[in-house]
């Protein structure tokens, strides 16, 4: 069995995580006692982040190289890095010159640094033009807040 420190990817706090593996095949997750975060301890969604990791479900999931349909309703095919940025990067500068900037937005990760955001920010406000900058925060901490506001009170 392999170990490896990472962070937990559900929320911003960034909680440190112990990840078990065979192999390729991460078989658990556990807190990291000595990450200053969580101090070993790990939420619900924490404490069973490697269930999202079985073979079943990576297999079924887990892009490996990007892939592209070449018509609608086609199988997708796999295409190199190279083709995809600049196929996904001519597709967004179309969309931004045939609709404008506010036709664009970005879901962002809540698990992301605040240089993180920053950049996000500059790149969709200052470069693109638009204010439609979110995060998953907003909804992946809602069922949080109505448990601290329930238990803790408001």
């Amino acid at each position: 069995m392999r170990e490896t420190q990472s962070t937990c990817p559900y929320c911003g706090v960034g909680c440190g995580v112990i990840i078990e593996s065979e192999g390729t095949q991460i078989t658990g997750v556990r807190g990291d006692p000595a990450h200053p975060a969580n101090f070993g301890r790990l939420c619900t969604k924490g404490s069973t982040l490697h269930l999202t990791a079985t073979a079943a479900v990576t297999m079924q999931t887990r892009l490996l190289h990007p892939m592209r349909r070449t018509a609608r309703g086609t199988a997708p095919s796999a295409i190199g890095w190279h083709e995809a940025l600049d196929t996904a990067t001519a597709k967004f500068a179309q969309v931004i010159r045939d609709h404008g900037p506010d036709a664009v937005g970005f879901y962002i990760s809540g698990q992301l640094l605040t240089e993180d955001y920053y950049v996000f920010n500059k790149l969709a406000k200052g470069l693109i033009g638009t204010n439609n900058i979110d995060t998953n925060s907003r909804l992946c901490m809602s069922s949080a807040v109505a448990g601290y506001k329930k238990t803790l009170g408001a």
